[in-house]
């Protein structure tokens, strides 16, 4: 090595070492630098000044000035040493309290200022919403809550606690939701399993509580961490005595048991359960993820109980012709219980309160005008006895032994599935689940969903319902794609056989919906914002509980998108009211259309005018049971 490199990096070394001892060092270097300063502009000054007669002056005193004028110091140019030396130590002395001060002062500052960061201040609000947790379902609530809340004068807030910094969800909330217009956002960085980071939410005096599952946990962990939280808020010492409507949900159904031990005025969601169940119907009717999406979100048509004393004695039929633009689905009871498309006989009690599908809350408003019926539109048509359907399931998840099992219910004996897929566990779960399988004949065949050959090797045209999974144990993006590349597949199969077919895809990130519309699917259902959307339809309205649990009940009513023409005629022109009659008459309760050519839309039309003329339909959407 070169003398002179060997050199500059001792000197280095000496200079970092010096530098490492802290304050000492620091000052140290700084009054270096000041009297290097001050001797190389004083001797420059000698150099430049022109001397005038007589005005020759000391060195010494020159150098003084300069370290006066380096410095600020207002202190006098001339003097005996003595007194000068007295005015120097003076000068000195108020440098280091100045800047003692100075940094006492900024220290402190930027302290409060990393605790306003951190976000560790109590939340010091009422009737607001409490989100405890943080996944990629915030971003669903959230929204949903903004938009709820815009009906409200005053300004709503929601607060949010999870173990991430604050600045970081504050910038993605504002990327990802927006604007939140009369909603005030406040997040605050703390576990939601610790009682003392719980109170900074001030949980007690918040109007609900929704608590999420992290991120890209397992079944097991998600439901373990849910547990957690609700118990801290039902039995932790600042909040055992006070009823809180808490919301949340679980991957796995068993686990519900012990959530109502946990927390007992909670309403806990069987995820997994209801997302199987959304794909199963929607695969076997089109368009229907369209309808819950419409009824599950803030910005359509959703259910609201609304008390109707002057309908009180009277049928539940005489309801359905009582409100121009809503229309009713059900009775909530006294009891709590909902009945969902009940009887069209059924009188109307007094402590019954009437579920209807509106708007808003402002249009649900009795009318006295009658609703002309056009007799001869409306047609008798009986359905023929349902034929054993053949479905196609590619991929596998978790929630597919849920999804076989559900579609076990609705098909007829003859029936059958296949699955295709590459996890080493399908054969497994196959084995286990045949057995209890009553109408459906299971097949197992290993293949990558996404390759072609696999997807040739399939008649995908002689299958009724193609359902395409999205694989849990990859993260959102990962199973996305591998969704969009199976569906351009089967796109582009079907349409080099000149053939149409029922594709429905579960998704993981609605943001991955627009691609996946471009490979013309029918319908697809992303299961954590459906869910999602749910937990805040019900942290919103409690009593809507009842409502969805007797929809989502395979026993209760569910929606069906029938054929137009087992209920009208195809004719253009009748009103909606002559639809409400027709499906009255089968004991059913119709909410809504599909128009006949949707053009680039879906078509789907809910709480239609009664008294608007109808375009051409090609289904009627109902509330009816199996």
């Amino acid at each position: 090595m070169a003398p002179k490199a060997a050199l500059t990096r001792r000197l280095r070394y000496w200079f970092d070492n010096s530098m490492s001892k802290g304050t000492v060092g620091l000052v140290g270097w700084l009054a270096v630098a000041s009297v290097l300063l001050i001797v190389v502009v004083t001797v420059a000054l000698v150099a430049v000044s022109p001397v005038e007669p007589g005005g020759a002056r000391h060195p010494a005193q020159l150098l003084w000035q300069t370290f006066v004028s380096t410095f600020g110091l207002s202190v006098p140019d001339t003097g005996t040493l003595a007194v000068l030396a007295l005015w120097f130590v003076l000068a000195l002395g108020g440098i280091f309290v100045v800047s003692a001060l100075v940094g006492l002062l900024t220290s402190g500052l930027n302290r409060r200022l990393e605790q306003l960061r951190k976000g560790r201040s109590v939340v010091v609000e009422r009737d607001h919403t409490v989100i405890l947790g943080w996944s990629d379902q915030v971003f669903t609530v959230v929204s949903e809550l903004v938009e709820a809340n815009r009906s409200r004068r005053r300004g709503a807030a929601i607060a949010i606690l999870a173990d991430h910094d604050k600045v970081m969800m504050e910038d993605r909330l504002r990327q990802r939701v927006g604007s939140t217009r009369n909603t005030r956002l406040v997040c605050r960085t703390g576990s939601p399993l610790d009682l003392t980071d719980l109170e900074m939410v001030s949980p007690n005096s918040a109007r609900s509580i929704i608590v999420l599952a992290p991120q890209n946990a397992s079944a097991e962990d998600a439901d373990a961490y849910v547990l957690k939280a609700l118990l801290a808020i039902s039995k932790g010492p600042a909040f055992r005595y006070h009823r809180h409507h808490v919301v949340a949900a679980l991957r796995d159904g068993r686990n519900r048991a012990v959530a109502r031990l946990a927390s007992d005025d909670a309403v806990v969601i069987d995820a997994d359960d209801i997302s199987a169940r959304l794909v199963v119907q929607t695969a076997r009717q089109p368009k229907l993820s369209v309808v819950y999406q419409d009824l599950l979100d803030f910005g359509g048509d959703e259910f609201y109980a609304v008390a109707e004393p002057r309908l009180a004695g009277r049928p539940f039929a005489h309801a359905l012709s009582a409100y121009r633009h809503c229309c009713p689905v059900g009775l909530l009871h006294g009891n709590g219980s909902t009945t969902l498309n009940p009887p069209s006989h059924q009188l109307i009690a007094p402590d019954d309160r009437l579920v209807v599908l509106g708007t808003d809350d402002s249009a649900i408003k009795l009318t006295t005008e009658g609703f002309p019926v056009d007799e001869l539109a409306i047609v008798h048509a009986v359905r023929g006895p349902q034929p054993p359907e053949h479905t196609l399931m590619l991929g596998w998840n978790n929630r597919a032994f849920k999804i076989v099992e559900q579609l076990d219910v609705y098909v007829t004996a003859g029936s059958t599935v296949d699955v295709v897929a590459d996890r080493p566990e399908v054969d497994a779960a196959i084995s286990a689940l045949s057995p209890r399988l009553r109408r459906l004949a299971i097949r197992v065949k290993r293949g990558d969903t996404r390759d072609r050959n696999t997807l040739e090797s399939l008649d995908i045209p002689a299958y009724d319902n193609v359902i395409v999974l999205s694989d849990d144990q990859l993260d959102p993006l990962s199973a996305d794609s591998r969704v969009l590349v199976t569906l351009l597949h089967l796109r582009d199969m079907l349409a080099k056989r000149g053939v149409s077919g029922s594709i429905v895809s579960e998704m993981r990130d609605d943001r991955d919906r627009a691609l996946a519309q471009l490979t013309r699917a029918d319908d697809f259902v992303v299961s954590e914002q459906l869910v999602s959307l749910l937990m805040t339809q019900i942290a919103e309205n409690r009593h809507l509980e009842s409502v969805f649990t007797d929809l989502f009940d395979p026993d209760g009513a569910e929606i069906y998108v029938r054929q137009a023409s087992y209920y009208i005629r195809g004719t253009a022109g009748i009103t909606f009211a002559t639809v409400v009659e027709a499906a009255r008459r089968r004991n059913e309760v119709a909410i809504g259309y599909r128009t006949a050519d949707p053009g680039d839309g879906h078509g789907v039309v809910l709480n239609p005018d009664k008294l608007a003329p109808l375009p051409l339909i090609d289904r009627v959407i109902v509330l009816a049971h199996s």
